[in-house]
């Protein structure tokens, strides 16, 4: 539910929801010791909204990278790195998403999982 920009310009880090770890079966992949691990991961992106905005709709953002499938808004989906499945952009309750200010390269380097 977050976006994280990248050296304070308009490329940011949007968080993705995994589907199948999302859903009632999820992957195995997903799941350590019962539990549903890694569920959220991240894509590049660039903004073309108001840089000034605190909480933006999906629709601000375009994909960046290969593999995305559907028309680039809220309902297209890069599949999931770790078990291939769909996902999306993570979402608040209100259809947005926050801005967050910065994210480490290193952090990204290491795991593309939260």
């Amino acid at each position: 539910m977050a976006a994280y920009r990248m050296d304070g310009g308009r490329l940011f880090y949007v968080e993705h929801e995994c589907a199948s770890a999302g859903s009632e079966k999820p992957d195995s992949r997903h799941v350590i010791d019962n539990r549903v691990h890694n569920d959220r991961y991240v894509v590049r992106m660039f903004y073309i909204g108001d840089l000034s905005a605190s909480r933006v709709s999906a629709n601000e953002f375009a994909y960046m990278t290969d593999g995305v499938n559907g028309a680039g808004d809220a309902n297209a989906y890069v599949n999931c790195p770790l078990c291939g499945s769909r996902g999306r952009i993570a979402l608040d309750r209100n259809n947005l998403i926050e801005m967050k200010e910065s994210f480490s390269q290193a952090a990204i380097a290491q795991s593309p999982f939260r």
